[in-house]
């Protein structure tokens, strides 16, 4: 079978394009590895036959997280999101533009019931290199640390495909664990290798973190946004395990 040829020009233009509009990060994952999230949250599920998976990221402005839980922090996380939904409005324009077929993937494109992504942006911001988990199950990257917001773009176009980066970013040992220990809702927990199929979910995998009770961390966040008197729809109301990560550069 002859080889597809990778369109490297189409790749670099829409990295520019990503970083002349003001997008921090910049990734394209194999949809390989994202094969075994739960069916139906697969980017094959999406787009049968996709053969990459763009990936945008966005920094959180560090004296802002600083402020959490706030609506300031409230606030920027909203307008992120924003952003980013028009950034890969670009890059899915520019693509069927060039021919081919391309499925945007917002921050809040999620099935809200079950609290889970349509496909996981973290996942896939891992898979094209962009950074790895830390056990808060944030993605980690060497300029940001956790602060950062993403979003991906599903495409049939033979881009040129990152790969992972070897080096965990996440130093529990050095920090003691100040993520978990942080955590007003105490959601955190070890996760059991028993009934693990993705050997990718296991200590020294690819995407290990801890499980985390993602009702209980929802629950807190919606009656601590009432303390807080939120204003807005939604809101985040504490990201404290986002604000004490030491990894990164902040500024």
């Amino acid at each position: 079978m002859k080889k597809e040829k990778i369109d490297y020009e189409l790749t670099l233009k829409l990295r520019k394009m990503t970083a002349l509009s003001g997008g921090d990060l910049f990734g394209v994952a194999s949809p390989q590895p994202l094969s075994a999230a739960p069916a139906g949250f697969r980017p094959q599920d999406i787009m049968p036959g996709c053969k990459a998976v763009i990936v945008v990221g966005k920094r959180l402005s560090d004296a802002t997280v600083e402020t959490t839980p706030s609506r300031m922090f409230d606030t920027l996380y909203f307008a992120v999101n924003g952003f980013i939904d028009q950034l890969i409005l670009r890059i899915t324009d520019t693509l069927v533009r060039e021919g081919y077929q391309a499925v945007g993937v917002g921050p809040h494109s999620l099935d809200g019931k079950q609290l889970r992504g349509d496909i996981s942006q973290k996942h896939a911001a891992v898979a094209a290199g962009l950074g790895r988990f830390g056990l808060q199950s944030l993605v980690l990257t060497p300029q940001f640390g956790p602060r950062q917001r993403w979003g991906t773009v599903i495409t049939d176009a033979p881009m040129k495909l990152d790969t992972p980066v070897e080096e965990n970013l996440c130093q529990p040992e050095k920090c003691d664990q100040i993520c978990l220990k942080s955590c007003p809702a105490k959601v955190f927990s070890p996760r059991e290798a028993e009934g693990i199929t993705d050997p990718n979910l296991l200590p020294g995998g690819l995407w290990y973190y801890v499980n985390i009770d993602r009702l209980a961390c929802s629950a807190y966040r919606a009656e601590r946004k009432k303390e807080l008197g939120w204003v807005t729809e939604g809101g985040h109301a504490c990201a404290i395990c986002l604000k004490v990560c030491p990894v990164g550069r902040r500024s």
